[in-house]
């Protein structure tokens, strides 16, 4: 392989190193052209001179060559190898940062007729891993909006009790849920979303009521049934931080509590984690980087997201859901965001103005932080406004950064058209933020689309050699809107995704043309139903069974083990079409290959090939590939050899003779 290639796909090199690694092959760099190279520099050495002496030293300069580009072709090989494993971990680190921003920028689910970024109430269930129909229950969980969890249970499978479809439909219209959420780890949960979705329907149950804007009229929307990622609450369900929040519940329940809470808020769910969040799966080669660097990576994403949703400093004082988000807040960390909740505990537990945060000798607030890091985190460190204090302030819960206040209520003065006269007489009586209090309170915020913020941006530069182009239209939406939510709707799974959830299947582990092995589970005349280890169940016609028209009961019984090809697999529906026919079974199944032209060496493959042959004819024995960290392909001598430069206490598996 060229550099080229390797840079087009970064994990191939990866996984050839790791190979190296473990003793199972052997990674050479050459220099193209190197006789060329060779001779280029023999030219610049060697003398011209005509006698025996000048003949003498070109040969000594010749061998100092030699030695020379011996040494300088390791190092550089050396040099190579590293800075293409750096290139190549970039690359999959960038993947990973780019999947999580992803799995990040997702609002709360969004109940029909609410702005986005409302948070839902959900009624979550799941059947975990058992089975309903065979008497499992089926566990639920009811989360407010605020995050509590204040009621839970079980039930029994609602696909054939009539009692427990009741239960669940007397639930629903006794909470108003504005969703329901279902997950689970078997192929079962797939058959509890139909049969939760079959009773909506059925019974005609229907989300909490909401004002329709264009009829001005209260109405509601069929409700909703969601299928989860449970990728967080699987790692939440059985760990220490949820048996202290939840030590009384089930592990299901509580893996119930974790989906709710999913979709009230994904990032704080995320940001929960803490170090686990590298257990979660971003890219196929993650475990080929180190894992600090992966760490840091999935940090850089996570601040980017905090800082551009922001933080309720009030809120984050008394939730420890919201605590896990202030670390990442620009200009803290995890040492700063702990000093900041003691320090507003020992003013009270309440922030009132982001200037407080700096102390207030006057009302005896110590500081928070100091000035140099209140610069770096105050926009993000939001206030809510209340209108019945004098003292807050309205840009207190917005984007806007305080050195900028002043251009906000220069804005707001200006949409209101008051003259300097009108804003000193209200500037006198409400304080600073009086005007954008009188702004807000006229509900007049849509007058600020009026002003022409060219002309202010132009006389800023102009006078003041400020460039505040960008931050004058900030201020415009946030006046409008205060940190109004940027980002996209609340993700749902596609087919593929809810299948590899639910199985544990996915494209490389399952596909058309693959044998597998399968358990014949019902025998008809015609057809045969057979079962995979994931739980999937397949059908298997009669032709594509026997290639004779022999009865299918004489050939296969229940529980026989067999093999089967796929023919073609529904991902929505779950299913297989299968054939155990052993023409088919015997075609060998060849995963494609995406190789760029000129990329593999097949001769090569095949020289290589051939020597491992001729290996076995001369030894007697296969050659074997061991996936162990301490084998090497190794005799007693080399064994040896290798074990003379560890450390005492270290060890080599090698083949028995």
């Amino acid at each position: 392989m060229t550099i080229p290639d390797i840079a087009r796909q970064p994990e191939v090199f990866l996984k050839m190193l790791k190979a190296e690694q473990e003793g199972l092959l052997e990674i050479r760099i050459e220099m193209q052209q190197s006789h060329e190279f060779k001779k280029v520099l023999q030219n610049c050495m060697v003398s011209d001179n005509y006698s025996e002496v000048a003949d003498a030293w070109n040969e000594e300069r010749k061998k100092a060559l030699e030695i020379a580009i011996h040494k300088l072709t390791r190092v550089m090989v050396k040099s190579v190898k590293e800075n293409m494993r750096n290139e190549c971990e970039s690359e999959v680190l960038k993947a990973c940062r780019e999947e999580y921003s992803r799995k990040l920028d997702q609002a709360p689910y969004k109940p029909k007729g609410m702005v986005l970024g409302t948070i839902p109430r959900v009624l979550a269930l799941s059947c975990g891993a058992g089975d309903p129909n065979r008497g499992d229950p089926i566990y639920w969980a009811w989360v407010e909006e605020d995050g509590r969890v204040m009621e839970n249970g079980k039930l029994a499978g609602i696909a054939r009790d009539e009692r427990a479809r009741g239960e669940l439909a007397e639930l629903i219209q006794r909470r108003k849920p504005d969703v329901l959420g279902v997950s689970g780890f078997t192929l079962e949960a797939h058959k509890l979303i139909q049969d939760v979705q079959d009773l909506v329907r059925d019974r005609g149950l229907r989300g909490a009521d909401f004002d329709d804007p264009d009829t001005d009229e209260m109405r509601s929307e069929p409700l909703e049934v969601i299928v989860v990622n449970d990728e967080v609450a699987r790692l939440y369900r059985d760990s220490p931080r949820a048996l202290q929040d939840h030590p009384g519940l089930s592990s299901d329940t509580r893996y119930c509590i974790a989906l709710a809470k999913y979709m009230q808020n994904p990032m704080k769910e995320y940001a929960a984690l803490g170090k686990d969040v590298i257990s979660l799966m971003f890219h196929p080669c993650q475990h080929l980087v180190p894992e600090n660097k992966l760490r840091k990576q999935l940090e850089t994403a996570m601040v980017d997201m905090v800082n551009l949703c922001g933080i309720d400093i009030n809120e984050a004082v008394n939730d420890v859901y919201t605590q896990n988000l202030l670390p990442y807040i620009c200009g803290l960390g995890p040492r700063k965001a702990v000093g900041v909740i003691k320090a507003i505990n020992i003013n009270g537990g309440v922030v009132n103005t982001r200037d407080e945060l700096v102390g207030d000798p006057e009302a005896h607030k110590l500081p928070v932080v100091g000035p140099r890091v209140w610069n770096n985190c105050a926009s993000f460190l939001m206030i809510e406004y209340d209108p019945s204090m004098p003292t807050s302030d309205y840009l207190d819960n917005t984007r806007v950064h305080p050195e900028d206040y002043e251009l906000g209520r220069k804005m707001a003065a200006d949409a209101l058209e008051m003259d300097e006269e009108d804003i000193k007489a209200e500037v006198d009586e409400g304080g600073p933020g009086a005007v954008v209090r009188k702004l807000i309170r006229d509900d007049e915020q849509e007058k600020v689309n009026d002003l022409i913020l060219e002309e202010y941006a132009e006389q800023l530069e102009r006078n003041f050699n400020q460039r505040k182009r960008a931050t004058l239209e900030t201020i415009r939406a946030e006046l409008q809107q205060p940190y109004e939510e940027l980002r996209r709707n609340f993700a749902m799974l596609s087919d593929e995704e809810i299948f590899t959830m639910l199985t544990g299947e996915t494209k490389d582990t399952l596909c058309e043309d693959m044998v597998v092995s399968v358990n014949v589970r019902v025998v008809k005349d015609d057809f045969l139903i057979v079962k995979l280890d994931s739980g999937l169940e397949g059908k298997v016609e009669s032709h594509d069974a026997v290639s004779n028209d022999m009865p299918l009961n004489s050939v296969f019984s229940q529980g026989m083990a067999a093999q089967a090809k796929v023919l073609s697999i529904d991902r929505r529906e779950f299913s297989l079409r299968l054939s155990m026919r052993e023409d088919q079974i015997k075609r060998p199944f060849r995963r494609r290959l995406n190789n760029l032209p000129d990329q593999w060496d097949s001769k090569q493959e095949a020289d290589d090939k051939d020597q491992l042959r001729v290996k076995d004819v001369v030894t007697g024995r296969a050659q074997r590939v061991i996936k162990h960290p301490l084998f090497r392909p190794f005799n007693a001598t080399q064994a040896e050899e290798y074990l003379g430069s560890q450390s005492p206490g270290d060890a080599v598996i090698r083949p028995s003779s």
